[in-house]
C-alpha cells in the first residue's frame, strides 16, 4: 500500500493486516512508516518509496521483488494535492509526476509479480477531483504555460482513471489480475482534522 502511514492508506493497511494479509507500508518517510506500523496488529513491514523520484521507485521495486516473489494486491494510494508549482526529482510537474507517473512506474516494475497470481489486483485510488477542471493537457503536461494547482490535481486524477482502464484492457487476456480504480469521495481521516 503506497502512502500507508496516514489517512486512507493507513486504514487500508490496518484492515488488510487485521484480516491476515502480509502488508508492506510503502512510504516516503520511513520513520513515520515505522510509527504507523507500530499501531497495526499483524504482519507489517515498511518499505522506503518516494513516488516523486524514479530512483526511489526503482530501488523500492528491487527490494519488493527480492522479498515478495508473488504479490496479491498493489494499492496505488499515495499522492499529493493542491501544491504550489513544483517538480519531482526527475523534472516532472509534482502532482502528475507523483500521483500518476510514480504509480505507473511502480506498477510496471511489479506487474510480473501480480500476473501469475489468480485473483490479484492493482487498485489505483483516484478522486472525484478527476471532474474538477480536469483534462489531459497534452500540449502542456508540465503546466509550463500557466499553472493551476486545482487543474493539475484534476489532470493527475483523470490520468489515474485512464491508466487503470488501459491497464485492465491490456492485462485482461491473462485472466488472473484485475486493475480497478477507486475514489473515496470525502473521507473522514486524520488528514482532515
Amino acid at each position: 500500500v503506497t502512502g500507508a502511514n496516514t489517512g486512507l492508506g493507513f486504514e487500508t493497511a490496518r484492515m488488510l493486516a487485521e484480516h491476515g494479509a502480509a502488508v508492506v507500508l510503502a512510504v516516503r518517510d520511513v520513520e513515520k512508516g515505522r510509527q504507523a506500523a507500530s499501531r497495526i496488529t499483524g504482519d507489517v513491514t515498511v518499505q522506503a518509496l518516494d513516488l516523486a523520484s524514479l530512483d526511489s521507485i526503482r530501488s523500492a521495486a528491487v527490494d519488493l521483488r527480492a522479498n515478495h516473489p508473488r504479490i496479491d494486491l498493489l494499492i496505488n494510494n499515495a499522492g499529493v494535492m493542491y501544491t504550489q508549482k513544483q517538480t519531482t526529482a526527475d523534472g516532472f510537474e509534482l502532482l502528475f509526476g507523483t500521483n500518476q507517473l510514480g504509480h505507473f512506474a511502480l506498477t510496471g516494475l511489479l506487474l510480473d509479480r501480480l500476473l501469475p497470481v489468480p485473483g490479484s489486483r492493482v487498485v489505483t485510488v483516484s478522486s472525484t477531483g478527476h471532474r474538477i477542471r480536469a483534462a489531459i493537457h497534452f500540449d502542456d503536461l508540465q503546466w509550463e504555460n500557466s499553472y493551476s494547482r486545482v487543474g493539475a490535481y484534476g489532470q493527475a486524477k483523470l490520468a489515474n482513471l485512464m491508466f487503470t482502464y488501459e491497464l485492465q484492457r491490456r492485462i485482461e487476456r491473462h485472466g488472473t489480475t484485475i486493475a480497478v480504480a477507486a475514489h473515496p469521495g470525502m473521507s473522514n481521516t486524520e488528514l482532515l482534522r
